[in-house]
């Protein structure tokens, strides 16, 4: 065998190497981009279920706090001798309005209970995007009347404060 043939072997040993190397290396890139969007089809199916477990607790605690801010804005209205006041109305149909709002997002809490181990990345993308606005809805509307019970007792502290001048002025004989 002349030196010639012999380099030719082995340029055409490492030419076949390099070939093999090449499409070994362009499967395990294709099985590890796969591998990558079934992990993060996890992750998101991970975030949604967090996400749509919180939101339908946010919507079952809603009603309540709905029903405990119109029981204190009626009953401090009504200590404050405003019950029939335009203010108290306009509240009161506001409530009204929210009222709706939210009875319609604890009836569309239902559809929160939807096995999404078959969307793919695209649709749970998707349907994140819904979960996250119906959140910020819920959260709206929450933080709405949880300002509405704290200015509430504002409302019943300076009440217990005029009360207490009221009582004070009548034991010092001025009223």
């Amino acid at each position: 065998m002349s030196e010639q043939s012999w380099f030719a072997y082995i340029g055409a040993t490492a030419g076949i190497v390099g070939a093999v190397t090449g499409i070994a290396g362009a499967v395990v890139a294709i099985l590890a981009f796969r591998r990558t969007g079934e992990i993060k089809a996890l992750d998101l199916r991970l975030e949604l279920r967090r996400t749509e477990s919180t939101l339908q607790s946010d919507i079952q605690d809603l009603l309540p706090l709905l029903e405990h801010a119109k029981a204190s804005r009626t009953r401090l209205a009504a200590a404050q001798g405003g019950y029939h006041s335009g203010a108290t109305a306009h509240w009161l149909y506001e409530w009204d309005t929210d009222l709706a709002e939210a009875n319609q997002l604890v009836a569309g809490a239902s559809t929160l209970d939807v096995d999404c181990s078959v969307f793919s990345q695209a649709e749970l993308e998707a349907r994140l995007v819904t979960v996250h606005k119906l959140q910020r809805q819920v959260a709206q509307l929450s933080g709405k009347y949880q300002s509405s019970l704290a200015a509430d007792d504002s409302g019943r502290e300076q009440l217990r404060a005029d009360q207490r001048v009221i009582t004070q002025a009548r034991l010092d004989g001025k009223l």
